[in-house]
């Protein structure tokens, strides 16, 4: 395990059904005794549910919320491409402590967005009240990235810059829609999945991947954009900016959206296009 720290507060929602898309170490005692970066289970219990109760620990066990394993990419998965929206972006000097500055890849917002590599881009501004107290981005000005493919789940990336944990990862609310220039009401909000407490790097030592999270919608709906806020109401901790290193989408079933098809699928689809063409003929005939 390579996780140390402390601890933060706030609120959100949990889908609580769901079909992950790595099997590692789903975390199922609710007095597990281990801290990732200072969280617990009752961290995230008190976060997520108001209060470290054994009751809420064990609904955040039925969850199936944490996972004490290294986010793996499945099958066919890749990372969103920035379209636009940020205003903000850095480096991680060093990856084995939580610290940031004014770096980037090539002084754009793109480069800092395309990939895991610790340079990151942020949101900050456009804050609104949702009610309740809540205040954060608004989904039509967030930093947007094309997910390449329609997804039901998002996989957010963060870089940590500084604690408390979870606060610093799940700081974010996460929006879907097909289209990137969207009102706020066209962006439709995916909630908390899964949270990988090992991060993405695999170098035991790094320690600002931080832990990784996956959002996802409602039933069955699949959208090809999506847009990432600071604050709002799927966010534990509302500071008024976030990190984002990367984003990537994945199907319903925990798949990545860029999966090919077979080409037994291919020559199926062929062939029912063929079909079409000939039926098509004989009715002109008819």
């Amino acid at each position: 395990m390579k996780r140390f720290g402390a601890c933060g507060v706030g609120a959100l929602a949990v889908a609580v059904v769901a079909v992950q898309p790595v099997k590692a170490a789903t975390v199922t005692d609710p007095n597990d005794p281990r801290s990732w970066q200072g969280a617990t289970v009752g961290t995230f219990a008190a976060l997520i549910y108001g209060a470290d109760t054994l009751a809420n620990r064990q609904a955040i066990v039925n969850a199936g919320l944490l996972d004490d394993g290294l986010w793996v990419d499945p099958a066919g998965f890749g990372l969103g491409t920035y379209v636009k929206g940020a205003n903000g972006m850095g480096g991680t000097p060093n990856p084995n402590v939580l610290s940031w500055n004014g770096a980037t890849v090539d002084g754009t917002f793109a480069g800092n967005a395309n990939a895991r590599d610790f340079y990151w881009v942020q949101d900050g501004g456009n804050t609104v009240s949702f009610g309740g107290g809540i205040t954060g981005g608004r989904p039509s000005e967030g930093i947007v990235w094309d997910l390449r493919g329609q997804a039901n789940q998002a996989v957010i990336f963060v870089q940590v810059d500084h604690g408390p944990l979870p606060g610093e990862v799940l700081e974010n609310s996460v929006w879907l829609s097909n289209d990137p220039n969207a009102t706020d009401a066209g962006w439709t909000q995916a909630t908390l999945d899964k949270v990988y407490l090992e991060g993405w790097s695999p170098t035991l030592s790094h320690i600002a991947d931080g832990f990784v999270a996956v959002y996802r919608l409602p039933g069955n709906q699949t959208f090809q954009y999506v847009s990432v806020t600071h604050g709002g109401p799927g966010a534990v901790l509302r500071d008024g900016d976030n990190e984002i290193d990367a984003v990537g989408g994945l199907t319903a079933r925990g798949g990545g959206v860029l999966v090919p098809l077979p080409a037994a699928a291919w020559m199926g689809m062929s062939l029912l296009g063929g079909l079409g063409v000939v039926k098509k003929v004989r009715n002109r005939r008819a």
